[in-house]
């Protein structure tokens, strides 16, 4: 009874809520902006960022993203802008590499916010723990403190799904979701459309239990006009440039491999353990709280429509389990605020009892070692650390020393461990073209690039160059002190 009076006592302060929510929501930014730019890049996308950010300004054209000194359709623009705008304004390069993620997951966070007020509008203190949650997982602040694309994509994502449900009861809001739809697109992927036609799939299939059938959504002329809009807003960029440079195949390339090819439905090579993997994830607690709180809300608020919400997570799972191409553990971080709220709600439907919720609450948060982790958590590993020197170190001799006549080849077959083409783009060829192998057809490759003849110049593990040496022409090594890389001219290729 103490507990519920407890509780009572907070509500009657309809401000509280709110100002709780934004003071933790500060502190915890702060809290990881701290050092931020201190470390290098680690990640091989990084380097991408860092590639493309660069283009921008190498080339005085801010309507093209070039990756590899050449127009690429591979990603839009507006993370690359940001970072490229920074470094304009003399911010230096690692801290405006790093800063557009962490004003991402600040959005994120205000973000988780909103959607726990539209998906529990009575229950103002849901916001809390929802954030909390949220800035308790691994991933959130792992890619927040990087220079990765991910933490827009989840602000954008996240936008779009609390738009969507304010929609469906507001139908003039709309608009707004063709705005996070837009700029989903200009960061990474239009998820919120793809969001959209998963939430209608499950409000069709989960129709006996919904109290107002899914075509008052679909007749909706605001939903209609909408939806003809962001069916341009979506892929806006790679038309414009599709239209602006005609890229013909690579626009083909971008649209269909980065965006239809890779969730591709397949059943091969996919077992329930893999499946098991992609839902739990390296948050296994936190996710699975996460989803059970989404499948009950619906049913303890008397809100059928919230089950378009786990039905997009459900489809989410299922889509990344049967995908044909690569996907990876960080793609959940579009629908991890989502699974929070989940979570948070789940939270206050066990228990009424003040001190029950904050156990349960931080139970969940500690799985995953709390909302404040050690820096030494987030403290990327530098490229010294992965390769045995920095690659600034390795790379930029190759920059000086390249001749107008020699096409520069740089190999990086292993996998994980490869050379990022990025950070040959950056470092070793920041205003020409250069050949990049991800395997030892070396012949296949400089004849894609257009090369007939003429010396070369590379770098490669030894065990690379190994691989194709034999094809060689007056070849010419030497060995990088300390490490497995190699420096290499060559006058050609052998003539068969």
């Amino acid at each position: 009874m103490v507990q519920n009076s407890g509780i009572e006592h907070l509500q009657t302060h309809k401000w509280l809520p709110y100002a709780i929510t934004g003071i933790t929501i500060a502190l915890l930014w702060c809290w990881y902006m701290s050092g931020l730019g201190q470390d290098g890049l680690s990640k091989i996308d990084e380097f991408f960022t860092y590639d493309r950010s660069l283009g921008f300004i190498r080339n005085n054209d801010w309507l093209t993203v070039y990756s590899q000194n050449e127009p690429s359709l591979k990603k839009p623009p507006l993370q690359y802008w940001m970072t490229a705008a920074l470094i304009e304004q003399g911010m230096s390069h690692m801290l405006a590499l790093h800063l557009p993620s962490m004003l991402f997951a600040l959005g994120s966070l205000i973000a988780t916010a909103l959607l726990a007020r539209i998906m529990v509008p009575d229950q103002p203190w849901l916001m809390l723990p929802a954030v909390l949650l949220v800035s308790s997982s691994k991933n959130f602040w792992g890619h927040a403190t990087s220079a990765m694309l991910d933490s827009g994509a989840m602000l954008f994502s996240t936008l779009g799904v609390v738009t969507m449900l304010a929609a469906f009861e507001r139908p003039k809001l709309w608009p707004w979701f063709g705005v996070t739809v837009f700029l989903a697109g200009l960061q990474k992927s239009p998820t919120p459309l793809a969001f959209l036609a998963l939430a209608l799939l499950t409000l069709a299939l989960t129709r006996r239990w919904q109290d107002r059938p899914v075509s008052e959504i679909l007749r909706n002329k605001t939903f209609q006009w909408t939806m003809a809009a962001c069916l341009l807003l979506a892929f806006l960029w790679p038309l414009f440039q599709y239209l602006r440079l005609g890229f013909d195949t690579e626009f083909q390339g971008s649209v269909r491999g980065e965006m239809l090819h890779r969730f591709a439905p397949t059943v091969s090579d996919r077992s329930l353990k893999k499946l098991s993997e992609i839902i739990l994830g390296n948050a296994p607690v936190l996710r699975f709280a996460g989803f059970l709180g989404l499948c009950a809300l619906p049913f303890a608020l008397g809100r059928p429509r919230l089950l378009a919400t786990a039905g997009i997570a459900m489809f989410f799972f299922l889509a990344m389990w049967m995908a044909s191409g690569k996907v990876y553990d960080r793609y959940t971080l579009l629908i991890l605020p989502m699974l929070m709220v989940g979570a948070a709600g789940g939270i206050l439907l066990i228990s009424k009892r003040l001190w029950v919720r904050a156990l349960l609450l931080a139970v969940l948060c500690f799985s995953e070692q709390g909302p404040i982790k050690r820096t030494v958590d987030y403290s990327h590993p530098n490229t010294a650390e992965q390769f045995g020197i920095d690659l600034q170190d390795l790379l930029s001799p190759l920059q000086s020393t390249h001749q107008p006549d020699e096409t520069l080849v740089v190999c990086g077959f292993k996998n994980r461990h490869r050379l990022p083409l990025g950070a040959a783009s950056v470092y070793a060829s920041s205003d020409r073209r250069f050949v990049y192998m991800r395997h030892s057809d070396l012949p296949g490759y400089l004849k894609r690039f257009g090369y007939t003849s003429g010396p070369l110049r590379g770098v490669c593990r030894a065990q690379e160059l190994n691989q194709f040496s034999d094809e060689l022409s007056g070849l010419d090594r030497q060995s990088v002190e300390g490490t497995d890389f190699v420096y290499w001219t060559a006058r050609g290729l052998h003539l068969d």
